[in-house]
């Protein structure tokens, strides 16, 4: 397998994962998880999303998180908008990247957002032409592009007909969405592979759910056709609320984890991830869906049970392995 040698983590759990929460978070609360996130190496965030406060009441104080957020050097305050007045709402409070989403299966948009794919790309138009009066990169989200609950598999050329469209209005990325963790690894990695071909020059951010548990396994698929930038969520926060069952997002830090495992470079202090993950589950009152921050870093050592301690001249696992094998290394 060939993997790159480093990788970006976009967060996008104090947007996407708290939107989905029952409960609205305080604000301090977003503003410090937004700061230990950063502070721990996350060097692009979706801090939250300027939308209407009736349709998403939970992202409500969008203008003072991002007001009362410590902007730290080098790191890329970003928020999704679903309209221009959202656009000139996210560019005032000072929004490094707008990210705009549209689904590549119009009967899920219509669920989304209640319009058409076409309707949704002329509000696009209208937000492009904020961005790009205030010199802010636009990024464009293909949502659903694996698979819609209601339809099946999206034909991967309708994807890239959308892709298209967006290339057209000017975005400086492109986003490769599996919104309901229904995408498997092969057709992720095929259309990751299409798309980047398609669009040689163009950046690519690939955002991946863990409905049915291949988030992971779509990352090293990704990644062996040149995929370097990966939304996760921490905690896995998140999930869907127009697709039936749809589940959390690709955790944080189970992929750093993974990641550094494979000696591939985040930039990221896992145990700050971590200390940030469990505040995050503190705050949301529920255990979170992320595995390492419940079941610890693998070959993290752990105490001696104090039974074997209490044998004579037992001090270390190497004591105890020496009582085992009497000094010897074992056979095979």
């Amino acid at each position: 397998m060939k993997f790159p040698s480093a990788v970006t983590v976009r967060e996008v759990g104090t947007r996407d994962g708290f939107q989905m929460e029952r409960g609205f978070i305080p604000t301090a609360d977003k503003v410090q998880i937004v700061d230990e996130l950063t502070a721990a190496g996350i060097r692009r965030i979706e801090v939250t999303s300027f939308v209407s406060p009736r349709a998403v009441p939970q992202l409500a104080d969008a203008e003072e998180v991002f007001a009362r957020a410590a902007r730290r050097p080098g790191v890329s305050y970003e928020v999704l908008v679903a309209n221009s007045q959202g656009a000139r709402r996210a560019v005032a409070a000072g929004a490094e990247r707008l990210l705009v989403v549209i689904a590549a299966s119009d009967v899920f948009n219509r669920a989304n957002v209640n319009m058409t794919m076409r309707q949704s790309l002329k509000q696009a138009q209208q937000i492009s032409e904020v961005a790009r009066g205030a010199g802010v990169p636009m990024i464009g989200a293909l949502a659903a592009a694996t698979a819609c609950p209601y339809t099946g598999e999206v034909p991967q050329e309708r994807v890239l007909w959308l892709a298209d469209q967006f290339v057209e209005l000017g975005v400086s990325e492109l986003y490769v969405a599996d919104s309901m963790g229904m995408g498997y690894p092969k057709q992720l990695q095929r259309l990751t592979a299409a798309v980047m071909e398609r669009f040689p020059g163009l950046p690519l951010i690939v955002h991946l759910h863990n409905t049915r548990g291949m988030a992971l396994a779509n990352v090293m698929a990704a990644m062996e056709v040149g995929a370097t930038t990966f939304d996760a969520s921490i905690g896995g926060l998140g999930g869907c609320p127009f697709a039936p069952g749809a589940s959390g997002n690709l955790c944080t830090e189970d992929l750093v984890h993974m990641l550094h495992g494979l000696g591939i470079d985040t930039g990221i202090d896992l145990d700050g991830l971590l200390a940030a993950s469990a505040r995050v589950e503190r705050v949301v009152g529920h255990r979170l869906e992320g595995a390492v921050v419940h079941a610890g870093k693998s070959f993290q050592a752990f105490p001696i049970p104090p039974q074997l301690l209490a044998r004579e001249g037992v001090r270390t696992v190497q004591d105890v392995e020496g009582l085992a094998f009497k000094g010897r290394p074992p056979n095979g």
